[in-house]
């Protein structure tokens, strides 16, 4: 199930609303055409939204194992996704998240660890999480793949339960790895949730 939005724009700036969580301007970088950000701050609304809303309604129209849900999301809808991953382990199984914005929100992850660790304990443990990245965007200065690799090496040491991989893709950058994060997502995902597969 693929959530958009109504525009004919590549991008509606609803996404940083609905993606991020709540930062002081003064914390954010400086946007490149050097305007102001829009509204940012709803990541919990959000998902609200989709527990309370969506996947009832999807539900309502389609046959749904709820023990193999997969979020994926890219850039902001990465940042996104690791957010669920944190606040709400449990809502989904497996979790895709491409070169995520981690620059946004990167002292809530920090500050959320042991909570988020607190969570994983009042379930089974059994997450995936991938973490997708590609070669080219490691020279951003927002340091998104060197945030993402430093993600997956926390949750690994600290033997969290969570399966994490971490992927660089070799000379793509952070539009063009769009299509072998997919490909790769697609089967992260369904192999995990292949009985006697990992």
């Amino acid at each position: 199930m693929g959530i958009g939005y109504a525009t004919n724009a590549p991008f509606s700036s609803e996404r940083y609303y609905d993606f991020t969580l709540p930062v002081a301007v003064s914390e954010l970088p400086v946007r490149p055409d050097g305007s102001p950000w829009p509204s940012h701050g709803g990541a919990e609304n959000f998902l609200k939204f989709i527990e309370d809303d969506l996947k009832p309604e999807i539900g309502k129209r389609y046959k749904v194992d709820y023990n193999s849900q997969t979020l994926f999301g890219h850039s902001l809808g990465g940042l996104f996704a690791l957010y669920v991953l944190f606040e709400n382990p449990y809502a989904f199984q497996t979790y895709i998240a491409g070169s995520p914005s981690l620059h946004w929100n990167k002292k809530w992850f920090r500050e959320e660890e042991d909570r988020f660790l607190s969570r994983l304990n009042q379930g089974n443990g059994d997450i995936s999480l991938l973490l997708g990245v590609g070669e080219l965007e490691g020279t951003h200065k927002s340091g998104m793949n060197e945030n993402a690799l430093e993600l997956s090496k926390r949750l690994s040491l600290k033997e969290s339960g969570v399966n994490v991989h971490f992927k660089e893709f070799e000379e793509e950058g952070h539009l063009s790895v769009l299509p072998p994060l997919i490909n790769r997502a697609l089967r992260f995902a369904l192999k995990r949730n292949v009985p006697g597969k990992k």
